[in-house]
């Protein structure tokens, strides 16, 4: 019999000392580097719960209910110019355009209003551009009752989404300085939850005013209730301490330099496209059925379908994989959900698909946030942010401009068919390019 090894049967027999090394295999210690990377915790309702404590903080109610006010305008304004223009001029065409130069001038002009913002405070920059923007939506209203040409119309909306201040993009800065790390994701989901929350009343709204007194009632609610929380919200504390950035973090590519937030301003196209297109597409489905203004109803049940989308993400977060898995599948389930737009007959059978339309929003809003507060360059959080809302809306007048053509030459159902092909059409640019975005 071979003499026995006393030194590996000792190690055999003796038992693991507290404290003493656990060998992990290599796809458990990926998974909990993984989970540490990325502050995701086992429970999947972790992000609900520090939802809740984020809004016992002091101040966060109030800057939430001020910015709410502060983007009124950005959720009435593309269903209330359609719904406005066309009552009119009779033309979805001429609908489509006025509301694309309104969306465009908003990205257009974005960027450029974050940087200041960046370098010189929110101040400076919030209270002039908010009461430009409300002076275009009245002179919008003024033209469009004189009788006057489509063009005057356009450059009235340029003026008007081109002064829009960039509350969005100032918010998402602040989270940073007003949160615990381990609540950011909270914070950009609470936010996204918020932008939906804005944009169903404000389409609810939209309609309401629109049906009750006057086509061009909702223009003039988003114009004054915009300019009053702008005000009230460039005031708050948590907004008037904002200081600018240091200048040595001043470059002139700005935000751009980071080819993460290149990618995700190029894939922001996409998600837009399908807002604008059915901006236009679904008050030409309520057309087709009795009022235009019933598409303000119809906009609405995507917001509400959004919020849905956002519960169900803020309970299952990690379900959704790391961040660039939830940005590809995300972007994977956009056109999916929107099919079954085209199969309701009638009225009563868009509800459910409308709902259904819009339960990727938020979640890939919120995805995209997170990302973006990784990857920016230092210095440059509200034109980060900006852009990325700006991309979005360039899309959203993209839509817009090209389902309005499209309904008013073949129906309704040819401008939903465009807010599903454009972003299928995109999802392999996410997946080949998820490499350049941090995973979490």
């Amino acid at each position: 019999m071979p003499p026995i090894d006393r030194g590996v049967e000792s190690k055999k027999r003796e038992p693991r000392r507290r404290g003493s090394r656990r060998t992990v295999s290599p796809p458990r210690l990926r998974e909990a580097r993984r989970r540490v990377a990325a502050h995701v915790v086992p429970t999947d309702a972790h992000e609900l719960a520090s939802l809740s404590q984020l809004l016992r903080r002091p101040g966060i109610v109030s800057l939430a209910i001020a910015s709410a006010l502060a983007r009124m305008p950005f959720s009435m304004g593309a269903v209330a110019l359609v719904i406005f223009v066309h009552s009119r001029t009779g033309s979805f065409g001429a609908s489509g355009l006025v509301t694309a130069a309104y969306s465009f001038s908003f990205a257009a002009a974005g960027p450029a209003l974050g940087r200041l913002v960046d370098r010189r405070g929110p101040r400076a920059v919030l209270l002039p551009s908010a009461t430009v923007a409300a002076l275009g939506m009245m002179a919008i209203i003024v033209l469009g009752e004189a009788g006057a040409p489509v063009a005057a119309l356009i450059a009235a909306a340029v003026a008007a989404g081109g002064a829009t201040p960039p509350i969005s993009g100032v918010l998402r800065q602040s989270w940073p300085r007003l949160v615990e790390p381990a609540e950011l994701p909270a914070a950009y989901l609470f936010d996204s939850v918020l932008i939906e929350i804005v944009f169903v009343s404000g389409q609810l709204l939209t309609g309401l005013l629109a049906v009750t007194i006057d086509p061009a009632a909702p223009l003039g609610f988003a114009g004054v209730v915009g300019l009053v929380g702008a005000f009230w919200f460039a005031w708050l504390p948590e907004v008037r301490t904002m200081a600018p950035s240091a200048k040595h973090h001043h470059r002139r590519a700005g935000a751009l330099a980071s080819p993460a937030i290149r990618l995700l301003v190029v894939t922001g196209l996409p998600i837009g496209f399908t807002f604008g297109a059915l901006d236009v597409a679904l008050p030409a489905f309520g057309a087709g059925h009795g009022s235009s203004a019933m598409g303000g109803l119809f906009t609405a049940l995507l917001g509400v379908g959004s919020v849905i989308g956002a519960l169900v993400y803020g309970v299952y977060a990690s379900r959704f994989g790391d961040l660039r898995q939830a940005n590809v599948r995300l972007a994977i389930a956009q056109p999916l959900f929107c099919l079954p737009l085209l199969l309701a007959p009638a009225p009563i059978f868009l509800v459910v698909p409308a709902v259904l339309a819009g339960l990727y929003a938020a979640p890939i809003l919120t995805v995209r946030s997170r990302i973006a507060q990784i990857a920016m360059p230092p210095g440059t959080g509200t034109e980060t942010f900006t852009w990325l809302l700006l991309a979005v809306m360039i899309g959203v007048s993209a839509g817009s401009l090209v389902a309005g053509p499209l309904v008013e030459a073949s129906g309704w159902r040819l401008g939903v068919a465009a807010a599903i092909v454009v972003p299928a059409a995109a999802v392999p640019l996410f997946v080949i390019r998820q490499g350049l975005l941090p995973d979490g």
